[in-house]
């Protein structure tokens, strides 16, 4: 700033300060507008069940007004002539001023609150909470704030905070540069694996430990003997076996009852806590098709494979060093573009400290276990809570944000299937019923709770929907809902207040899968060559 003369320095400082003030004040009355439509819009789905995180936008949304109310008063005392705020901020340094409201405004729109993604509130609500204490600061006692930030202990964070900013830029420039090297040679895992699994995490069962890529599997090759037959099992943390041992998993169950009467077949567990079908097909399509499959079975779970768990919309892959991240969008083009899950210095950095955790034993060591699954014990209100949250997929008539859900589901299939199709490999769709559709007892409960008619619900609608896709496209599929509804005690099959298949239900989704998979390999055997003819199979 050495063109500047001193007056012309002060008084950028000055109106620089008034503008960033009316830029935060208009941005919080923005956000607080867009809550409050939102809020009227949508509101809570049912007397029972808060959504959205409505509650914290309710907050958010009376304490916005107040923040712009501030920054609007702080706009108007610094350009006041002989005030003391306007000497106070002619004295600072504006290129660090300069940084700090790029540094705020950036975080401010990464983490704007669309409001049907309420994973970002949290995040919202502190970056809004310390702005708002700045602003009171600033507002009622500038003279204070002045002697905090001539002091010492701020001349040194100030420091960091440059170095901070310095190593981000220069960190993340390295890490693009780098990441070609860091894929090719394995350093952060396979080709296209998933970064939130860890190899070598302690499993419950008889293999102890994940395989190298993370998988709760067997260690496998992708070379496939010509002699073998491969069936890959892709889906969630049922097909995982959340809440079981690995021993106890149908995959498990399913392969050796497979071994039993054909020896030469492999079924390989590539399922992954928490995922959904895009995700899914990504893998597929860069992991898994090369293990060479004959047979791909997909675990559909209807109960959030449809209606997504995180509230995006759209999900895109990215890879990291050869792994893969999927990272959400909701229309904020900050946050879809610069948001700090596109670094690839976040997510280096992020795994490489995870990873580590892993070498600290003993002390450290229960903490390996994070991929092993336990039951939540939870609260009978919060599961039935849970269940209301996801019962939209039951509804006679879909709301168009359910119908948006499907939308992606019918495309992801169909792009799946022809993915297949070009590879030669077989599809069977397996559909998971969600613990609602077969136990009685809890819909009755949760009807009671959430004060609705039971006209309002279909609670066979999802399968219903596709089966006739299935149909449709000529795509084989089982359905494991009837056999799951015949079953004496229905709730023995589900963890106690969770949606996740107890022991029981695992080794009765295998006995049920079984004769299917079977059929399915005894023709691929017999007619190597030929095409599979459309077959759904019903029980």
């Amino acid at each position: 700033m050495a063109f500047l003369n001193d007056q012309m320095r002060k008084t950028l400082q000055v109106y620089g300060m008034v503008g960033a003030c009316l830029l935060m004040g208009a941005g919080a009355m923005v956000t607080a507008y867009d809550i409050a439509s939102f809020l009227t819009y949508a509101g809570p789905a049912t007397p029972f069940a808060v959504r959205s995180g409505a509650t914290y936008l309710l907050l958010i949304g009376g304490v916005l007004p107040i923040i712009a109310s501030l920054f609007v008063f702080a706009a108007y005392q610094t350009q006041q002539a002989n005030s003391v705020h306007r000497s106070i901020v002619a004295t600072w340094s504006m290129p660090f001023s300069l940084l700090l409201v790029c540094v705020i405004g950036f975080l401010w729109l990464v983490y704007y609150p669309i409001p049907r993604h309420s994973h970002h509130i949290d995040k919202f609500s502190a970056l809004a909470l310390v702005t708002g204490l700045w602003g009171a600061w600033y507002v009622r006692s500038p003279k204070s704030l002045q002697r905090l930030l001539c002091g010492r202990s701020y001349g040194l964070l100030k420091v960091a905070f440059i170095n901070l900013m310095i190593f981000l830029c220069l960190g993340e420039t390295a890490m693009r540069l780098a990441d070609p090297i860091l894929g090719r040679s394995g350093l952060f895992g396979g080709k296209h694996t998933p970064a939130d699994l860890r190899p070598h995490a302690e499993v419950n069962g008889s293999i102890e430990r994940s395989n190298s890529q993370g998988f709760r599997d067997k260690e496998r090759v992708l070379e496939k003997p010509d002699t073998y037959t491969r069936v890959l099992a892709v889906g969630d943390s049922f097909t995982w076996g959340a809440g079981v041992s690995y021993d106890q998993a149908f995959v498990t169950l399913l392969e050796r009852q497979l071994q039993a009467q054909l020896p030469r077949v492999e079924l390989i567990n590539q399922g992954v806590p928490g995922w959904e079908p895009p995700q899914e097909l990504h893998l597929l399509q860069h992991h898994g098709i090369h293990f060479q499959p004959d047979l791909v079975v997909l675990n559909f779970f209807v109960g959030n494979d449809i209606v997504r768990r995180r509230g995006a919309e759209r999900e895109q892959s990215l890879v990291v060093a050869g792994q893969s991240y999927y990272v959400h969008e909701n229309g904020n083009w900050v946050h879809d573009n610069l948001g700090p899950e596109r670094w690839f210095l976040y997510h280096n950095i992020n795994y490489l400290f995870r990873v580590g955790m892993l070498s600290l034993r003993p002390v450290l060591q229960a903490k390996s276990r994070r991929h092993e699954y336990s039951p939540l014990n939870r609260p009978r209100q919060e599961y039935l809570q849970e269940m209301d949250e996801r019962s939209d997929i039951y509804l006679r008539e879909y709301p168009p944000s359910v119908k948006s859900h499907w939308d992606q589901t019918w495309s992801t299939l169909q792009e799946l299937k022809e993915f297949l199709l070009v590879q030669h490999v077989r599809l069977l769709i397996v559909l998971i019923p969600d613990q609602i559709q077969l136990d009685g007892d809890l819909r009755e409960e949760l009807l009671e709770q959430v004060q609705f008619s039971p006209s309002r619900y279909d609670f066979e609608k999802p399968q219903t929907l596709l089966i006739r896709w299935c149909r449709e496209n000529r795509v084989s599929c089982f359905d494991l809902l009837p056999a799951f509804k015949k079953h004496p005690e229905p709730s023995s099959l589900y963890l106690k207040n969770d949606l996740h298949w107890s022991a029981t239900g695992h080794a009765l989704a295998a006995e049920v899968v079984f004769p299917v998979v079977k059929n399915q390999l005894l023709d691929l055997m017999s007619q190597a060559s030929e095409v599979l003819p459309f077959e759904t199979v019903l029980n």
